[in-house]
């Protein structure tokens, strides 16, 4: 695989983008995984090992169940693996699973909720609890609840929903606010991304 990054150019068999990385992929045969940040368990590993910078891999840095992956693997099967099973907080701090209970409820009606809300539930300052929720997460408040609106949108097209219908019932304002956000995120559009799953759907 040829990747580029800030640092120009680089070959690898698999390579690790820390949440934000840009670059830009080339064409050809590539499995993209995109992990939840506070859910699996290889994300956190890694980012302890490499930093918060992107880096070369080989297939023997990664568990057999990822370096065995090819065209035929069932990905569905080793996303409901004992491999995704959510990682343990750092500590028992119950404020923060209030705050991400009440962030996930909230989406799947199209409701969102702002910075002042969630700080009242941490018993927080708005501006000491963005700092805490990064410390806590590993990432901005934002971009964790972009990342989730994404997967209820997602969800929704794959589900038979319109995109303008997943959009709303994500919270975004519109389809064109998804499609940038999904963009941004995934550096292709999501009706590429349509697109790809329905060929694959039809082999």
């Amino acid at each position: 695989m040829i990747f580029e990054t800030g640092a120009g150019l680089q070959t690898a068999q698999v390579v690790y983008f820390p949440s934000k990385t840009m670059h830009r992929l080339e064409a050809g045969f590539i499995c993209s995984i995109y992990f939840d940040p506070l859910a699996p368990s290889l994300p956190a590993a890694l980012s302890r090992k490499l930093g918060n910078s992107s880096h070369p891999l080989s297939l023997e840095d990664l568990p057999e169940s990822l370096a065995c992956i090819d065209a035929s693997t069932d990905l569905g099967a080793l996303l409901n693996s004992d491999f995704f099973i959510p990682r343990t907080l750092n500590s028992p701090d119950t404020r923060l699973e209030r705050v991400l209970k009440e962030i996930k409820n909230r989406l799947p009606d199209g409701k969102d909720i702002d910075r002042n809300s969630l700080a009242d539930i941490a018993h927080l300052s708005p501006t000491r609890f963005s700092h805490w929720f990064v410390e806590r997460t590993g990432v901005p408040l934002r971009s964790y609840r972009k990342w989730l609106k994404l997967r209820v949108a997602v969800d929704a097209v794959l589900e038979g929903r319109n995109p303008m219908e997943a959009a709303t019932l994500a919270g975004f304002s519109d389809l064109a606010h998804m499609s940038r956000a999904f963009s941004e995120s995934f550096g292709f559009t999501y009706m590429d991304a349509l697109r790809a799953w329905e060929r694959s759907n039809k082999l």
